[in-house]
């Protein structure tokens, strides 16, 4: 898969965002919409699936530091760059 984003990008999330649902709901945490703003602070690219790829690439996933919404932020760790688009380079 081809890295489209880097450390530092402003992007925003494609689906909804969420922890483990049964410790986030049996904390009263709600999933983070679609459609919040966020940074990137960290890519990695990885070997996973690199045998599924055109392009001989592995999935890359990156972390995001992401507003909840509500005022807060929430960091989403190790997910998959397509859960977001980027924004802003």
């Amino acid at each position: 898969m081809k890295t489209e984003m880097k450390v530092g990008d402003l992007v925003r999330n494609v689906y909804e965002a969420r922890g483990n649902p049964a410790v986030n709901e049996s904390r009263g945490w709600a999933p983070i919409p679609p459609g919040q703003v966020g940074i990137v602070l960290a890519v990695r690219e990885t070997d996973t699936n690199i045998h599924n790829s055109k392009d001989g690439k592995g999935d890359v996933y990156v972390d995001v530091m992401l507003a909840d919404g509500q005022g807060g932020e929430h960091r989403c760790g190790n997910y998959m760059q397509t859960f977001f688009e980027v924004v802003a380079s």
